[in-house]
């Protein structure tokens, strides 16, 4: 069954009813389980929302190192719009040893309308750490998020730097027309830096 099918089955058939185990579902150790089960919490977030912001401070207070379930929880209370959780995501990194799992927190913050704050950061993950090749793709999706004309540049160097191709570059491009689409000026700052070559560096 088709991811979308499977999904629009959870919430027509179970709806509510469906959020406990739901939730239990993100701590599965197949990743396609957990992506569907986030996605449906997202979409089901007139009744998620509260059970999720539960889960989310029993796991902050419980305080596990490395807790990928408390990862899925901050991204789909970050995709809600859930600013409560702001102040609890700069302690939440101290849990983490690993960068994706930072980033991870560096886009919540991000998507909550903070970009500001992580915007250097982020940056520094796209162009210059020495591992920009393995985490520049998820940095470029977070900047995506981040409201500040300069990370139009930031992304056109990316893409002009021939360190990122494939399915990465398809990504950056992505995050670029993401943010472009947002405002009219990006788009003209867009225009000023390639001219004429606009459509190659916006993703399908």
């Amino acid at each position: 069954m088709e991811r979308e099918e499977l999904i629009k089955r959870i919430i027509d058939e179970k709806g509510k009813e469906a959020v406990d185990d739901l939730i239990k579902l993100l701590d599965d150790e197949d990743s396609q389980v957990r992506e569907i089960a986030s996605e449906a919490l997202f979409k089901l977030q007139e009744y998620s929302r509260e059970k999720l912001l539960e889960e989310f401070k029993s796991r902050v207070l419980e305080a596990k190192k490395n807790d990928i379930t408390l990862l899925y929880v901050i991204d789909i209370l970050a995709d809600i719009g859930e600013k409560s959780i702001k102040k609890d995501l700069y302690s939440v990194l101290s849990l983490y040893s690993f960068e994706e799992a930072e980033l991870v927190i560096y886009e919540a913050i991000a998507k909550l309308g903070y970009g500001d704050e992580v915007y250097d950061i982020l940056k520094y993950f796209l162009l210059g750490d020495a591992e920009r090749k393995k985490f520049g793709a998820q940095a470029a999706m977070a900047l995506s998020y981040v409201n500040r004309p300069e990370v139009v540049k930031d992304l056109v160097s990316a893409i002009n730097s021939g360190d990122f191709d494939g399915e990465d570059l398809e990504i950056i491009k992505k995050s670029l027309s993401n943010i472009v689409m947002k405002n009219s000026m990006y788009y003209d700052i867009l225009k000023k830096l390639v001219g004429e070559d606009v459509e190659k560096y916006m993703g399908e």
